[in-house]
């Protein structure tokens, strides 16, 4: 590390937000996720310290808005938040190098409801299609494809009983979420349709003033985790912390 980065950013804090929602195998709010482990390695390789805060999904995004928080682990709707925080960007969108890897979307349904999806088109909901509260791309892709949407429950569990109730013919959940339920003999009379409905990248993004204050610890930061990611050491320690 160059001794004016050293300089800059060291027992510099760095508040980060996480929802209080897991979102395997990128973060959980009571343990160390993929994106957790990454995260603290990289900000202290850029010579700073991390400090993570718990919240409900929205008010992550709220405060970093707001600047009560310098950074939010695992935003993905670039084009919701693109104006109040710094996503790492190559030629004018997210550089996918830069995240801290992917997460992965599908379609629930009951074994009757008469839904399909082929990848391109979801057919048959005649009722709205719900997902996790506040989940803004998984909202987006369903409004490119002009399905009628609504963000209901905040917890996946929730969405779980609802559609086991036929309050919904179909919901969007996470991949990891929706196959530890229907591993649970209570939803095993409900099914995942294939293929993946979203495979979303996530990012480590910060405050537009926080990211004004410090860009090189900012850079220094979103850099390490491209080399983190590139590492064996990485490779064979991210599988024990997916769960």
């Amino acid at each position: 590390m160059c001794a004016a980065l050293a300089a800059a950013g060291a027992d510099a804090a760095v508040t980060l937000c996480v929802s209080d929602r897991p979102a395997a195998p990128l973060t959980f709010p009571d343990h160390e996720g993929q994106a957790q482990y990454l995260v603290r390695s990289a900000v202290r390789a850029a010579g700073a310290e991390p400090q993570f805060v718990v919240l409900p999904w929205r008010r992550c995004i709220e405060s970093v808005k707001a600047g009560q928080v310098d950074g939010v682990l695992g935003v993905q709707a670039f084009q919701a938040y693109r104006d109040f925080v710094r996503f790492p960007l190559k030629n004018g969108v997210p550089d996918r190098a830069l995240s801290l890897g992917v997460d992965t979307w599908v379609v629930v349904t009951t074994a009757d409801s008469g839904v399909s999806w082929d990848g391109k088109a979801l057919l048959g909901a005649n009722s709205p299609v719900s997902y996790p509260a506040g989940v803004n791309v998984v909202r987006q892709a369903l409004d490119a494809l002009a399905i009628r949407n609504a963000d209901s429950a905040k917890m996946a569990l929730q969405l779980m009983h609802m559609l086991k109730a036929e309050r919904y013919q179909a919901v969007v959940i996470r991949e990891s979420d929706a196959r530890g339920f229907l591993a649970q003999d209570e939803f095993k009379s409900l099914r995942i349709l294939a293929p993946s409905f979203l495979v979303s990248d996530a990012y480590l993004v910060f405050s537009n003033e926080y990211a004004q204050s410090n860009p090189a610890v900012v850079q220094a930061t979103w850099e390490a985790i491209r080399r983190i990611r590139a590492t064996r050491e990485w490779m064979e320690l991210a599988p024990s912390l997916a769960k």
